[in-house]
């Protein structure tokens, strides 16, 4: 083959015969993806098959795009009507396990003798080469035996895909039987849950996968009796129908064929760019001993370098700190945040002692309400008049809150505490500290981070669960079709606010705070991620819903909060592609971008402001480093399980 090759694997064996094992390894090796539809197949391909993590891509099962329906009318139009319909559809094979359904049959008809039993497909074509119709047969004499002529209605035939779905939206349940937990793709399973079936299952890998959450039922491999019971005593309760199908269908909505395609296609497109022999894109132009971040050892110097005994320079030319510019509270509060987890990696003293200096500016900058100034010169005059606006209030809240939670040191804990206390005190607890939802993100990070320290804190679990919820409020308002965001422009430090409701889920268990934020997190991932790089927003203008996004200037703080949000989001989900995405966004650093151009200065090991559409900024001010920082700490993070 002299094209790119790209395989599907449908079943991945994890205990595989010596044939098997060799001709697929020598498959993996020639394919420059290997896609698979579980993620248990991913973690077969990893431990079994030793396939390097890049090489693997999950994207399900393809499903029909069809409408919720109910089954009467499709029982009438078959000949079903007034019957209770269980379904079972596909090849027709031993390893199916009809024969455990037909024995568990007599005591569900005993209670509901309307059930038919409907068992839809021709023999599999090679059990027919090998045995011819024994195994049919051998079924049949299982109907006859158990008194089931009746109740069981074999159709021998190949239907079309229209006939198929008619079957599918006529059953009350569908039942899968395999015998053996390594059935790790079902197609007529994924099509079942597709059209919002309640599915009874055993226990093989695709089904623990796809019914988990209340979308189904597991029953023992080969218990006709535990399955007599629990359709039983789902047919006693047909309350439970509605919830179980609705679930089912939302899941099948995530594989509908036309997502599933465009997973192909950015796939695709990736692997043809890897490919292109003519101008081929440079994904990454650093060595690998750069690029390998998560192992850096001194992310403290980049800090260091910044940092006089006022606190952290904003702004620098070519990486030499411009004292014009002074110092901010944003900056400070956000550098304090960050140093706190880094500290658990790298010298403790030498980040105590930036913490030190960042709280002493913090406790400088506060006023008498609670509240901070922002700018402060180089003279350590204040230059704003009225204080910080709520941006900056929610970021030095961050900073606090990573400092009461995280600092061994007792002094710097109980001076961020002091300092958060009365930043917070008189706020109402059930309004939110802003109604940005940037800012409110910020202090819900704080908020979280002193609630890990205090759990019984009411007042500040009363200011998070506020902030929550007006995130929440804004999403609901501000959604469309093809616009799942907090407002109408999408500009700075966006992933911030999914991550803010994905803390605010660990605290308070609301499904609605992950799935919001985890809808957001995948909206912001399509606009960003084309398969092969982040090409992130821009803040020449931004991105305004119905308007042309802005490409250039790209700045680290939107690559450091997609890394910190993605690794969240794999913390509380378990699915390993956040890993890869946040390794993708991290990439954007060493080159993998746009412009196929490193925004990292080699010779002074440090990151730099931007990405222009002349290449990098070669500044290096502090908001860089401390998304930079962030995005590596949060990797070590996962590669620890903290």
């Amino acid at each position: 083959m002299k094209k790119p090759v790209v395989t599907t694997v449908h079943t991945v064996l994890q205990s595989p015969n010596q044939g098997y094992y060799t001709s697929f390894v020598e498959v993996i090796h020639h394919s420059r993806r290997v896609v698979v539809m579980s993620n248990k197949a991913v973690e077969i391909l990893r431990k079994v098959y030793s396939t390097p993590a890049e090489k693997i891509v999950l994207i399900p099962h393809g499903v029909p795009d069809l409408p919720f329906m109910e089954p009467n009318y499709f029982k009438k139009e078959l000949g079903f009507a007034e019957r209770f319909v269980i379904l079972s559809f596909g090849l027709l094979s031993p390893g199916k396990g009809i024969e455990v359904v037909l024995e568990a049959l007599p005591e569900v008809v005993k209670n509901r003798p309307d059930v038919l039993y409907v068992i839809l497909g021709k023999t599999h074509p090679e059990v027919v080469r090998i045995h011819g119709e024994k195994y049919r047969e051998s079924l049949q004499k299982l109907v006859g035996a158990n008194h089931l002529e009746n109740n069981v209605l074999f159709i021998d035939s190949f239907v079309t895909n229209d006939e198929l779905f008619n079957f599918i939206n006529s059953a009350d349940i569908y039942i899968t039987t395999y015998l053996s937990q390594e059935q790790i793709t079902s197609g007529t399973l994924s099509y079942a849950i597709a059209l919002g079936k309640v599915v009874v299952s055993t226990p093989y890998w695709h089904a623990r996968e796809a019914l988990a959450g209340g979308r189904g039922y597991l029953v023992p491999f080969n218990d006709p009796k535990a399955l007599a019971e629990t359709l039983t005593g789902i047919l006693s309760k047909p309350e439970d129908f509605p919830k179980v199908r609705q679930a089912a269908y939302e899941y099948g909505r995530t594989m509908i064929w036309p997502r599933v395609s465009e997973q192909y296609q950015h796939l695709f497109r990736e692997v043809y760019r890897e490919s292109a022999h003519k101008n081929p894109r440079k994904t990454s132009i650093m060595p690998k001993s750069s690029r390998d971040y998560f192992r850096r050892r001194d992310l403290c110097g980049m800090f260091e370098r910044l940092t006089d005994d006022t606190g952290i320079f904003q702004h620098t030319k070519y990486g030499i700190p411009d004292l014009r510019y002074g110092y901010c509270a944003d900056d400070t509060g956000r550098a304090l945040g960050v140093i706190m987890r880094a500290a658990r990696f790298e010298n403790e003293f030498r980040y105590n002692q930036l913490a030190r200096k960042y709280l002493s500016f913090i406790l400088y900058t506060q006023r008498e309400d609670g509240g901070f100034h922002n700018f402060v010169g180089y003279d350590r005059r204040f230059l704003d008049k009225t204080g910080c606006d709520d941006d900056t209030f929610g970021r030095v809240l961050l900073g606090l809150g990573g400092a009461v939670a995280l600092s061994s040191d007792p002094a710097i804990a109980a001076l961020a505490k002091e300092i958060f206390d009365q930043a917070i005190a008189g706020r109402c607890p059930d309004l939110p500290l802003s109604t940005h939802p940037k800012a409110i993100a910020y202090a819900m990070c704080g908020l979280y981070d002193y609630l890990k320290k205090y759990a019984g804190a009411s007042h500040v679990k009363g200011l998070l669960r506020a902030g929550a919820d007006c995130l929440v409020g804004l999403y609901h308002t501000n959604k469309r079709t093809g616009w799942e965001w907090y407002g109408p422009t999408m500009t700075y430090a966006n992933a911030k606010v999914p991550y803010a409701l994905l803390l605010a889920h660990n605290i308070f268990k609301e499904d609605a705070y992950r799935d919001i934020a985890l809808k957001t997190l995948g909206f912001l991932t399509d606009i960003q991620y084309n398969g092969e790089y982040f090409d992130i927003v821009g803040n020449q203008n931004w991105l305004t819903k119905g308007a042309p996004r802005a490409y250039f200037d790209q700045q680290p703080i939107e690559i450091g909060y997609l890394v910190e949000t993605y690794c969240e989001a794999l913390r509380q989900t378990q699915d390993e592609n956040y890993r890869n995405l946040a390794n993708k966004a991290f990439s954007w650093f060493s080159g993998n971008n746009r412009l196929g151009t490193p925004v990292y200065n080699l010779q002074g090991d440090y990151p730099l402001d931007g990405l222009t559409e002349n290449g990098s900024n070669e500044n290096s001010g502090a908001e860089s480093i401390i998304t930079f920082a962030l995005g590596v700490t949060c990797l070590k993070e996962i590669s620890n399980k903290i």
